[in-house]
């Protein structure tokens, strides 16, 4: 994979028809190995975010016609016939509320770490700059003090300023944005696009969802739905 991806790499640095994930890379003063690690990072965890995300979404959806109908509503007014297009995808605010309570409720991301810019102090105890700091996001993304009904799938409630700012504080959104979070929203927009047009979702009976908790939450067993052609 290494060597694939320094071949893309230096192919990047003579043809550039549009730019893309690794030209920005280019433009900074990181070495060779440096870009290659970046893009080796970008395409694994990138891949494992985006199809996990999709993977939840499709779930929970299926456990709510209401939200689907929603999705489906929003869908049609924005895109009508058209395929999704980068310029329409900021329009597509429900769907983007869908997707951030997906990454919510499923803890999609359940840790992340960040190293302390500077000094902080928790009660008595202080973080001196430059300290690793582990995020236990699985926790606080179900915090009932944040979140009402944390354990409902409900993406009404981020047309709330407040639920907005604190999903910010997670990390999810502002000058520091995962690239790969960003990257799984578009792709999960196309697919959701792309289906709830075309067909309904309905969760699978006797099915029950369980978690697997790791750098990326994922089902436990396979997650199946059943589907019906919308008329």
């Amino acid at each position: 994979m290494e060597s694939v991806l320094l071949s893309v790499s230096k192919e990047r640095k003579t043809q550039r028809k549009q730019t893309v994930f690794v030209d920005a890379l280019h433009q900074s003063s990181l070495t060779e190995r440096q870009i290659m690690e970046d893009c080796m990072v970008f395409t694994l965890a990138g891949c494992v975010i985006t199809a996990n995300l999709c993977i939840w979404a499709l779930h929970f959806l299926s456990t709510s016609e209401e939200v689907q109908d929603k999705l489906y509503k929003e869908l049609e007014e924005v895109l009508g016939s058209d395929p999704v297009t980068l310029d329409k995808i900021p329009q597509l605010r429900y769907c983007q509320q869908v997707l951030n309570e997906t990454v919510r409720t499923a803890k999609l991301t359940p840790v992340a770490a960040r190293l302390q810019e500077v000094e902080g102090k928790v009660d008595q105890h202080v973080i001196p700059k430059e300290t690793l700091v582990i995020y236990a996001l699985g926790v606080v993304l179900q915090d009932s003090d944040t979140w009402s009904t944390p354990y409902r799938f409900d993406p009404d409630r981020f047309e709330e300023d407040s639920a907005k700012k604190s999903f910010c504080l997670l990390g999810f959104s502002g000058n520091q944005t995962c690239p790969e979070l960003r990257f799984a929203y578009t792709v999960a927009t196309v697919l959701l696009s792309t289906l709830v047009r075309r067909l309904k979702l309905h969760q699978l009976e006797g099915q029950v969802m369980e978690v697997r908790s790791e750098l990326v939450s994922t089902p436990k067993d396979e997650t199946w739905i059943t589907v019906s052609r919308r008329s």
